[in-house]
Parts: C-alpha cells; sequence; structure tokens
C-alpha cells in the first residue's frame, strides 16, 4: 500500500481508545454533541476512513484535478479529522488552509501537518465552525467531509451551510 502523506501509516498505527480523552470523571456531565465530538478524539475511527483507500485517493484526485480552483487561494477545510484534506489541499497550492477540528484529533492533526512540511500553508485549529473566529474575513473554498456514515452519523451539512454564510467569498 502507497502512503498518501508521510506520517499517516506510522500515525495511525498508535491506538488512541486506550489513552482516553483526559476528562476523568467529567464522563458523567457529557452531553449526546460531547459523545460525539470524543468519537472522533481516537486513531480508530480515523484510520478506518484513511485505510479506505478508494475513498481517500477519491478525495486526493478530486483536489487535485480541480487544482485551478486552489492554487494561491484561501481554503477552509471543515472538521478537517487528521487533516488529510487539508495536506491535499497545500499539494494542490493553497496560499492558506484553515483546519477546523471540534475534537482532540487537532492535537494530533498539527503534528501531522507538520511532519508533513507544510506548517506554513495548513494552520489547525480547535473549536466549533459557529463558536471560532477565523484569522481571515473570507475563504475562496470550503473542503468537508461532512456525510457520515450513510449520510446520517455526522450529518454536518448544517455547519457547512453556516461556514459558507459567514465566510466565503463571493463567487467560491
Amino acid at each position: 500500500n502507497q502512503q498518501i502523506c508521510r506520517g499517516y501509516t506510522a500515525a495511525m498505527a498508535t491506538p488512541m481508545a486506550a489513552e482516553g480523552n483526559g476528562k476523568g470523571n467529567e464522563a458523567e456531565n457529557m452531553t449526546s454533541k460531547d459523545y460525539y465530538f470524543d468519537s472522533y478524539s481516537h486513531f480508530g475511527i480515523h484510520e478506518e476512513m484513511l485505510k479506505d483507500h478508494v475513498r481517500t485517493d477519491s478525495y486526493r484526485k478530486a483536489i487535485a484535478r480541480n487544482q485551478c480552483h486552489i492554487k494561491d487561494k484561501v481554503v477552509l477545510d471543515i472538521g478537517c479529522g487528521t487533516g488529510i484534506l487539508s495536506l491535499f489541499c497545500a499539494q494542490a497550492g493553497a496560499k492558506a488552509v484553515y483546519a477546523l477540528e471540534c475534537s482532540e484529533i487537532a492535537e494530533h492533526a498539527k503534528q501531522i501537518v507538520k511532519d508533513n512540511g507544510f506548517a506554513d500553508v495548513v494552520h489547525v485549529i480547535k473549536g466549533k465552525v459557529e463558536e471560532i473566529d477565523l484569522p481571515v474575513d473570507k475563504v475562496d473554498v470550503i473542503v468537508s467531509e461532512w456525510m457520515g456514515y450513510f449520510l446520517f452519523y455526522e450529518s454536518m451539512l448544517d455547519t457547512v451551510i453556516f461556514a459558507r454564510d459567514k465566510w466565503l467569498s463571493e463567487g467560491g
């Protein structure tokens, strides 16, 4: 199997589930949204998605084939996870990529971006789309793998629409 970006094979081999999320007894106070975001804090779900080579390579090809819409543009990646789509956009020549992630996996995404040599282009921001401020007023492109399992589990369409209305430049 061919590595897509440095850091993925090695990084995905580390089981995060055994480490927990560092919240101790806070699990008693977690809401359903907290459980949802916490489920993305562990490598297992990201490893599963990344190992789906047809899926991952389809995203890579789509971004590469649309390089003319990404090169020298400001890109927003919503729900970046480990940052794979952000890295593909950086490889396609994006001027800047703002990679938003609400779960704890954002810390690992920062390291993966750095390990792949794109820390000067990809900026990982931890937080909810509806609650954060970007360091720019507008973006030219929005990318997101928002569909989830059978179009239901993630159901991030509302979040993508919110980001579009707030940050997407006219003609973006």
